[in-house]
């Protein structure tokens, strides 16, 4: 008996002491180190103030020809009229975004994104002209969507500045029309004008609001975009035939869409949809 109870105090005294002893082969795991709160797939939405600085023209000319009995001499006459749009007035937008991060070192951060901005405000009209020659402008600004990526550094574990930059296009559609009345023979030209494509440059700040689990963060920042201009030109003639002899009008017109300057300020509430299980290792 007395020996029974002997060797259960010597296996309980060396299991003691292994873990007394700092045995790292028999002590547990470590847990693993929560997630960096930077790097993983997120999505966004936000509001901010735009400014569309873009101007736009249009000229349309129309010569008439007039020649009694068909042959000889014949008179001549032009009218000409033209106008333009201008927009360079700061106004509201909302924005969606997706995007996924990575920390690719304990400061630095690379990642990619795409957005779309809503331009509920972003249309522009104009018109102009008398009784028998006129010329009508709209200019409709849908929003406009771009691709790109971000390189940032952490000034502090919560704290992000980044720069960006990618290609974007703006969803517009735009036409003039032209149109004289005059001599009995109308004439009529209208010009439509598409989407524009530029590119994107900026930058931010993000900062996180939850210490917990770093999913939610809040970032303001700064983009300057540019955009390509378009360009269209249409032609229209008539004629009429009576005892007085033979009328003939022609008509062209051309629309200009200058190249368009977009500034814009913008507050995003931004959601990490997924965290890495542990923070990414420093470059060695």
């Amino acid at each position: 008996m007395r020996k029974s109870v002997a060797c259960l105090a010597f296996i309980l005294f060396q299991s003691t002491g292994a873990f007394a002893g700092g045995s790292l082969k028999d002590a547990p795991a470590p847990i693993p180190p929560s997630a960096d709160g930077w790097s993983g797939f997120s999505v966004g939405a936000g509001i901010g103030g735009v400014s569309i600085d873009q101007n736009s023209t249009a000229k349309a000319k129309r010569w008439d020809k007039f020649c009694p009995y068909g042959y000889g001499w014949c008179f001549h006459d032009h009218d000409s009229i033209s106008g333009g749009m201008n927009d360079d007035d700061w106004k509201v937008f909302g924005t969606v975004q997706v995007g996924y991060d990575r920390l690719i070192s304990d400061r630095i951060l690379i990642g990619a994104f795409a957005d779309y901005d809503f331009y509920p405000n972003g249309d522009e009209s104009s018109s102009g002209g008398n009784s028998y020659q006129s010329l009508s402008g709209e200019l409709h600004r849908d929003g406009a969507w771009t691709v790109g990526g971000r390189l940032g550094v952490l000034v502090r574990p919560d704290l992000l500045v980044y720069g960006l930059g990618g290609f974007s296009r703006m969803n517009q559609n735009g036409q003039v029309t032209a149109k004289f009345d005059n001599y009995y023979l109308p004439t009529s030209v209208t010009l439509k004008a598409g989407d524009l494509d530029g590119w994107t440059v900026g930058g931010g700040i993000e900062t996180k609001l939850d210490r917990l689990d770093k999913r939610l963060s809040l970032k303001v920042e700064y983009r300057y975009s540019q955009f390509e201009g378009d360009s269209g030109k249409g032609f229209d003639s008539n004629y009429a035939l009576n005892c007085w002899g033979v009328q003939y009008a022609k008509e062209k017109a051309r629309f200009d869409i200058d190249d368009a300057t977009v500034q814009s300020v913008r507050a995003v509430l931004v959601w990490k949809l997924q965290a890495d299980a542990a923070p990414i290792e420093p470059l060695k």
